[in-house]
């Protein structure tokens, strides 16, 4: 497995943590199935171009970009101001609501 297929997916599984999103709702935002997702996350397949594209292309719709080579041979991710904010509020929401 090349090393640019394990670092996409830990991009995948770093931006649905951040999203907040399960396999199955990244596969209904992008169009791109929930087995070719899993395959991808778990190492067992090398997606194509197209693939990636649209998977990032979903993530920066939602305001999370996924920059590669940022440090040198790793990636990062960037979260825009409104997406950070709406993700505090729907955890803050979360905690009130365990606390009642």
């Amino acid at each position: 497995m090349q090393p640019g297929v394990f670092s996409f997916a830990a991009q995948l599984k770093a931006a649905r943590a951040i999203t907040g999103w399960s396999q199955g709702e990244l596969s209904d935002r992008s169009g791109v199935s929930r087995p070719t997702i899993a395959r991808i996350e778990a190492l067992i397949m090398q997606p194509r171009l197209d693939t990636v594209a649209k998977l990032k292309q979903t993530f920066l719709t939602a305001g999370v970009q996924i920059l590669d080579g940022e440090p040198r041979g790793g990636f990062s991710i960037i979260v825009d101001e409104g997406t950070l904010a709406g993700l505090l509020h729907t955890h803050e929401t979360m905690l009130t609501k365990k606390g009642d």
